[in-house]
């Protein structure tokens, strides 16, 4: 141990008397006991508030905070969407309208033993995000959402007369909806199985034919979208269009810059990247339709006008029948 003093403290007699400044001290502590309380208080309060200030700036408290006071303001984010031809891109904004629940609820369920089916028009009312009407392309005088909602009502209208099968559209053209919000329209509504319908679109008026897009590998109604597909594929090859692409069913990706990167059905990777929203949010086998093209004057004279129309709402029901292994009624 190292040299030195060392120090003893000892105890002080008990009849010691005490500084002015300690007997002081310890009145005013033995005075104000509530003092410490209420300063111990404010400091759970504070603590408190901002733990509760950390909870309610996260963003899932946030979000619901928001769709609880503005539901109408809340916005659904989402990548490039549908398009109306495989180079001309709509936008899923989040000022696009709200799906009209109406639309839905007017389907009869599912299990009323009928099937659900989903016909898309792809087109049709004021989209905001262009704050004109969303006739799709246009070429040689004709409107592609003419030609598709036409198509689709007829379609409709065969289907309605097979007892065996529930139909909806998914937009009746007077208000847009976008892409995602018509897939919710069909999910909603239990939709078995949704067709949408398009035309493309080239400046060229050289390029032709079918083609369509199926629910990609990484959903689990890809298997039954691409079988979908093929029977499409087959009913419009035979009525005389030529068959685009390896088989003519594909798939459609947006990559990270928001191009379209279109693949064969023959690739069957799962990739994360997103597809067409209709296809993605329907809840069921879907299959997007790119008929023809509307600069292509053989294609239109195949599909445009009310026999082409009719002609091709026929294909499509006669597909849908041998999808669910049902005989076309009549």
């Amino acid at each position: 141990m190292a040299k030195g003093r060392v120090v003893y403290h000892k105890q002080p007699p008990a009849d010691a008397p005490r500084s002015v400044s300690t007997a002081g001290a310890r009145q005013r502590r033995r005075r104000h006991p509530w003092l410490r309380l209420l300063v111990a208080v404010l400091a759970l309060a504070a603590a408190a508030g901002a733990v509760y200030g950390l909870w309610l700036l996260h963003p899932v408290h946030n979000d619901r905070l928001l769709a609880a006071f503005a539901p109408q303001a809340a916005a659904e984010t989402e990548p490039a969407q549908d398009a109306a031809a495989p180079s001309d891109a709509q936008t899923d904004a989040p000022a696009d309208a709200p799906a009209d629940p109406n639309q839905a609820a007017a389907v009869p369920p599912a299990g009323d033993g009928r099937i659900v089916v989903a016909v898309d028009p792809g087109h049709g009312g004021v989209n905001p995000n262009i704050g004109a009407e969303d006739f799709g392309s246009e070429a040689n005088g004709l409107r592609e959402v003419d030609i598709t909602y036409a198509t689709a009502q007829a379609l409709v209208d065969l289907l309605q007369a097979d007892t065996r099968f529930s139909p909806l559209l998914t937009t009746d053209g007077s208000a847009y909806l976008k892409p995602s919000e018509r897939g919710a329209v069909a999910k909603a509504a239990g939709a078995q199985l949704l067709v949408s319908i398009h035309l493309n679109y080239d400046a060229s008026a050289e390029p032709s034919g079918f083609e369509c897009y199926a629910a990609p590998p990484v959903l689990s109604t890809n298997a039954e979208s691409v079988r979908f597909g093929k029977l499409l594929v087959d009913a419009f090859g035979q009525l005389g269009l030529r068959i685009r692409g390896n088989n003519g069913v594909r798939y459609l990706y947006y990559d990270a810059n928001d191009n379209k990167v279109i693949l064969e059905s023959t690739d069957t990777t799962p990739r994360s990247d997103p597809t067409f929203t209709v296809l993605s949010s329907c809840g069921c086998p879907a299959v997007l339709c790119e008929e023809g093209f509307i600069s292509n004057a053989g294609d239109m004279a195949l599909l445009a006008g009310d026999g082409g129309c009719q002609q091709a709402a026929e294909l499509y029901y006669q597909c849908i029948c041998a999808y669910f292994n049902l005989e076309p009624a009549g």
